[in-house]
């Protein structure tokens, strides 16, 4: 009797092994998620500052909602990480269309391409800021060397974003990169060879079978990018600090400047929530428009 329970025990660990194994990381992981999220909804519910905290419900949200630099910032960061994730995704795939092919010196250009990913956010804005300095930046110095003069780089507003832009794009192109090179090296060679016996243009090919195959990298890709541009605070506080004015100024800064220079925290929350929710339309929006268009053979 007890070496049947035993096989019996021993069956079910058999059975059940994969789950039994990552349950455990699977519960800290769901926990270290939910729990944060649960606590700033909380937060965002009650007036809290220095001697100050009592339930106002919704009334954060309905303070931000008539918030003029609350809406000018939202509407400043979308147009802020959609146009750094288009010029990602361009960037990132003409470069992974080029590294697919035989060329001479791929790996090491490969290699190199990778480089701005290794650099921290940061550091990628004192590198921008150092090279569009209006005094001694190397920027001012090339134009100068040219006869065209130098320029206020990041005392103009329009000038100022597209740096920030540029700036945001050249740190995330090294990511898209690497996810569409390896989705365009599980395409079928076949496919093409086969297409071109047929005589389809480069147009065609590329619009008849690279996309196709490439939607479920993309949407990652994309995903990825979007959603850390849309949160990034860091190389705008360094590169232009939200100015001249508040040209620059993004939404994950009002966040933290509701927080941590105001000490108004439930708003602060409030503005974070929103945050979340605009994320996850994000999410729906990508695995709307981004459906697999190949099916996997199995």
């Amino acid at each position: 009797m007890k070496q049947r329970r035993n096989l019996t025990i021993s069956q079910f660990f058999d059975k059940h092994f994969v789950t039994i194994t990552i349950a455990p990381f699977v519960i800290a992981i769901a926990a270290a998620c939910v729990v944060p999220l649960v606590m700033v909804f909380i937060e965002s519910l009650f007036v809290d500052r220095p001697g100050e905290f009592f339930f106002v419900g919704f009334k954060n949200f309905l303070d931000i909602s008539t918030d003029r630099a609350f809406h000018a910032d939202l509407l400043r960061t979308i147009e802020y990480s959609g146009l750094s994730s288009l010029f990602s995704f361009v960037i990132g795939l003409a470069m992974a269309m080029v590294l697919n092919q035989s060329i001479r010196g791929r790996g090491f250009f490969r290699v190199w391409a990778l480089y701005p990913w290794a650099v921290p956010p940061v550091v990628a804005g004192f590198i921008f800021k150092w090279f569009f300095n209006e005094v001694y930046g190397a920027g001012n110095d090339l134009l100068i060397r040219i006869g065209i003069g130098g320029v206020n780089w990041l005392s103009q507003p329009d000038i100022a974003m597209v740096l920030l832009i540029a700036c945001d794009t050249w740190v995330r192109i090294p990511f898209v990169l690497i996810i569409l090179l390896a989705g365009l090296q599980t395409i079928p060679k076949v496919l093409y060879e086969a297409a071109e016996i047929d005589g389809a243009s480069p147009v065609r090919l590329f619009r008849h079978i690279t996309i196709p195959y490439l939607i479920a990298p993309i949407r990652v890709a994309m995903l990825v990018v979007t959603m850390f541009s849309f949160r990034m605070m860091d190389i705008m506080m360094i590169l232009t600090g939200g100015g001249p004015g508040r040209a620059t100024h993004l939404f994950a800064a009002y966040i933290y400047k509701q927080g941590f220079r105001f000490l108004h925290f439930g708003r602060s929350a409030a503005a974070s929530v929103i945050m979340i929710f605009a994320t996850l339309l994000i999410v729906a929006a990508y695995n709307i428009f981004l459906k697999p268009r190949v099916k996997e053979s199995r």
